[in-house]
């Protein structure tokens, strides 16, 4: 019997690995995910023998871009869920941490493939269960309308983690996007 557990890569595999992710990121927020595979292991530091050994293809590299990317948001929606703040507090707290890192989130904030059986499925899953529990949380607490849904969230903040060409400060322009969208969501007052 096989596990399916991936074997634990050497020291140098795994650091040859991050940098190839971290170089397919700054190449496709710059390029597109059709950038040229030799360009992103050129900026890696590494043989195109080496990018190929490790992603052999294309979509093998998109798949492990968002495996990376659904973990950082992950961790952002789990650490908002156990903060112990209302629903409406929680949501503002992920969308001003996912914004700071939107450069790290190229896919699948950006297209990444929606692909069924991989772990970036597999996290995917679980990020939009743990994004039900914040939204539940306020509606619970009443700091959420009732029509707000994770998937609500969830698109807003890869709206805004995609800077608009022709808006000169997009932190800024962001910032406040972010707040009229957090008055929106919560009910009116009475």
């Amino acid at each position: 019997m096989t596990s399916s557990r991936p074997r634990k890569l050497r020291k140098d595999a795994a650091e040859n690995a991050e940098r190839l992710i971290a170089a397919a990121v700054r190449a496709g927020l710059a390029e597109g995910k059709f950038v040229p595979m030799e360009q992103i292991a050129a900026e890696a530091g590494v043989g195109v023998g080496t990018l190929y050994r490790r992603y052999p293809n294309r979509e093998a590299l998109l798949e492990a871009m968002a495996v990376r990317a659904y973990r950082l948001i992950l961790a952002e929606a789990e650490d908002a869920l156990e903060s112990g703040e209302t629903g409406h507090d929680a949501i503002s707290r992920f969308l001003h941490r996912t914004f700071e890192r939107r450069d790290e989130l190229v896919l699948p904030l950006h297209g990444a493939p929606m692909t069924e059986g991989t772990e970036s499925a597999e996290l995917r899953a679980r990020m939009r269960q743990t994004m039900s529990a914040i939204v539940e949380r306020g509606h619970r607490d009443g700091s959420v309308r009732a029509e707000v849904n994770a998937g609500t969230v969830v698109r807003f903040g890869a709206m805004l983690a995609q800077p608009m060409s022709n808006v000169p400060d997009w932190p800024s322009a962001a910032a406040e996007q972010r707040a009229v969208f957090l008055r929106g969501i919560a009910p009116d007052p009475n």
